[in-house]
């Protein structure tokens, strides 16, 4: 066997020095590694009935309260409702119109569970809407239920909502003008609403 020169022996014994470096410096490194932090979750209280203010453009300004278990729960919301139709002028140039109405709305909707995380509770919504404005309807959208506290949540809704009479009822019960045509279809409403829930 040949000997090892002296240049082999120095890239070797430094091979092995870093070898031993590291497995030295691995349980001090995995020591220093700070651990995943898990979730903040908090105690809630029941979440089996509740009631709370709710303001927004899909169900309206008012109140809202319900309940039920972990599938499905029930909602009634009702309120103030301000209705903004867009408009175009039936003229070469199509100058934009709109027209503003003052309603109120019920809402009565089901929400079917869909996913849970901490803190976090979502569901999809769908139900049934009575305008003073645009008559009877329906509506479907998602909903959120977040934690702020063990006896209140923050709800959040959004979704889109159907009126089909809503333009024969405009022209019929609230005279609206027949010198424009709406930019959208009144018959289709959505946005969404933002509340506070209380738990007792």
């Amino acid at each position: 066997m040949r000997p090892m020169n002296a240049r082999t022996w120095v890239r070797m014994t430094g091979l092995v020095v870093t070898l031993f470096v590291a497995i030295a410096a691995a349980p001090f490194a995995q020591a220093q590694t700070p651990p995943e932090e898990a979730p903040a979750t908090i105690a809630v209280a029941q979440r089996r009935f509740g009631f709370g203010p709710t303001l927004g453009f899909l169900s309206g300004n008012g109140l809202t309260m319900g309940g039920g278990g972990d599938v499905v729960r029930g909602w009634f919301t009702g309120g103030f409702m301000p209705i903004v139709v867009f408009a175009n002028a039936r003229t070469p140039d199509k100058a934009p119109r709109f027209n503003y109405y003052n309603s109120l709305q019920i809402n009565e909707d089901l929400a079917f569970h869909l996913f849970r995380r901490p803190r976090l509770e979502g569901a999809l919504v769908v139900g049934y809407k009575f305008n003073t404005v645009l008559g009877h309807g329906g509506g479907a959208g998602l909903g959120v239920l977040y934690d702020l506290g063990a006896r209140v949540g923050l709800q959040i809704t959004v979704g889109l909502a159907v009126f089909p009479s809503a333009k024969d009822r405009l022209v019929r019960d609230h005279a609206y003008p027949t010198d424009r045509d709406p930019a959208f279809p009144p018959a289709i409403q959505g946005g969404g609403n933002i509340g506070l829930v209380f738990f007792p």
